[in-house]
């Protein structure tokens, strides 16, 4: 019996908004399938028809016929189908429940009462497969969005599932951790399991996917099997709203110039930074230098320092020494938090009212491009949802979008394209770039190098907490 057998598959809310309908699904034991396609469009919505919570925990009406796993279609018996499958969400916080790495890990399997010997042996299995030994006993408030994604991944192979669920497992990891990733994807194929990933960023999986599922405005609009990869040119790929299948290249650097005359500038000197009972320094960095006239990218592996940079510009932290200085005056926290804005990495954080519209509007400085950003970010009829109701890449995009209305002269973006397809990374990536020699300091973490390609001039590198080098693009490819 296949894993997955679904037919005329349909998910329509509380509120009779029809975001699945036709759902046809057929996947084999040991298949590894891609669902990929434009955001909004109803992926991580099919993985929550597959897992339950459509409408266990989201209210609403399903139909359709079939099966998962052995749980017959529509779900009626959640707490048994959930236990044979292992699910990796959007934002790995949602399914976190302790406090430290080695808890996490065996968190579930306490639950379902396995031995502290078994429990133990299994921990020791995770940590080395995915590279967490480091992080073993570390707390899960000082991880990265990428090791917590690491995390999550391990989690939810605790149990001897046959069937994984994975949305968006790449978003927030570095070029080594989607690696990593993939050799483990390889792994768990290898041992016959069935594999269903909701991804935008895609060139990791094309060598090891059997099938490319295409899933848009609710529907599956298309199917390609491995052998029809091939056939599927640049121009059809973008025409499709899907990004690279390839490995992607930087180009071409050098050092700084000096011949820039930018009207606005950040400096930080001397600025270090430690987390309590951490020994190491999370963040050092004798000098560094950024203007308004680049979009500026920062870079480094998962654990680098970036985030803690971040919180730090933002006035969220204060450096332990050091001084940050904006047009050569020097700034406090308070003063730096008055003059920059956050796009977090989890933007579910930052999203309060009950309508994108409000929370676009309610602190903006620049409410005259109101229209023109809306309509830039495909936000116009979405702007009297709930902001908790849109899809990961609807929210990010509200987000960034936010930060654009704001006025604020430091503009700080973790991982903004996270959860968006290519048309609306090439968007965000445009609009950007048209802040550059506006009053505004712009910069942007990401692992996303299809992105930074795009959008970055400058590029700081961190390693461990310390600055590696900053040097300039000499041109982006768009």
């Amino acid at each position: 019996m296949n894993p997955i057998a679904l037919k005329n598959g349909a998910y329509q809310t509380s509120t009779k908004h029809t975001l699945l309908h036709a759902i046809d699904l057929q996947i084999s034991q040991g298949e590894l399938v891609v669902i990929s396609g434009p955001s909004g469009g109803g992926k991580s919505t099919l993985l929550n028809l597959l897992n339950g919570l459509n409408p266990e925990l989201y209210e609403g009406q399903v139909k359709g016929e079939g099966h998962i796993g052995s749980s017959p279609f529509p779900i009626e018996d959640f707490s048994a189908h959930v236990a044979q499958l292992g699910m990796v969400f959007q934002n790995p916080k949602t399914h976190f429940f302790t406090t430290d790495v080695y808890a996490e890990l065996a968190f579930v399997m306490e639950n379902y009462g396995y031995s502290s010997e078994a429990i133990q042996t299994r921990v020791d299995e995770q940590v080395n497969t995915f590279g967490l030994s480091s992080l073993r006993e570390a707390s899960m408030f000082h991880l990265s969005g990428g090791q917590r994604q690491l995390v999550s991944i391990a989690a939810a192979n605790m149990l001897p599932h046959e069937l994984l669920l994975l949305d968006e497992p790449a978003s927030n990891l570095d070029p080594m951790a989607i690696q990593q990733l993939k050799q483990t994807l390889i792994q768990l194929k290898q041992q016959g399991k069935t594999i269903l990933i909701a991804e935008h960023r895609l060139n990791y999986l094309m060598a090891i996917a059997d099938r490319l599922v295409i899933v848009e405005k609710g529907t599956i609009k298309q199917q390609f099997a491995k052998e029809e990869f091939s056939e599927i040119t640049e121009q059809r790929r973008k025409q499709m709203g899907l990004r690279s299948f390839n490995p992607i290249s930087m180009g071409p650097t050098q050092k700084m110039g000096s011949s820039r005359n930018p009207s606005l500038t950040i400096e930080v000197e001397q600025l270090t930074y430690r987390y309590r009972k951490q020994k190491q320094q999370a963040l050092e960095i004798p000098h560094l230098r950024l203007a308004n006239d680049t979009i500026n990218g920062i870079i480094g592996d998962n654990g680098a320092g970036k985030t803690t940079l971040f919180e730090i510009l933002a006035g969220l932290r204060k450096g332990k020494t050091g001084t940050i200085k904006l047009n050569g005056q020097p700034c406090k926290s308070k003063n730096l938090l008055a003059k920059a804005f956050l796009v977090m990495q989890d933007v579910n954080l930052q999203l309060f009212f009950e309508t994108v519209e409000k929370e676009l509007l309610e602190k903006a400085q620049n409410s005259e491009r109101f229209e023109e950003i809306c309509k830039k970010f495909h936000l116009t009829h979405l702007l009297q949802r709930h902001p908790h109701s849109l899809s990961g890449g609807e929210k990010q995009r509200v987000a960034i979008a936010s930060a654009l209305l704001s006025g604020k002269e430091i503009l700080l973006f973790d991982e903004p394209t996270s959860g968006l397809d290519y048309l609306h990374m090439k968007e965000v990536s445009q609009l950007l770039q048209s802040l550059k020699n506006e009053p505004a300091i712009v910069l942007v973490i990401s692992h996303d190098e299809e992105f930074l390609q795009t959008t970055c001039q400058t590029i700081v590198s961190l390693k461990n907490g310390k600055l590696v080098e900053v040097v300039e693009r000499e041109g982006n490819n768009s």
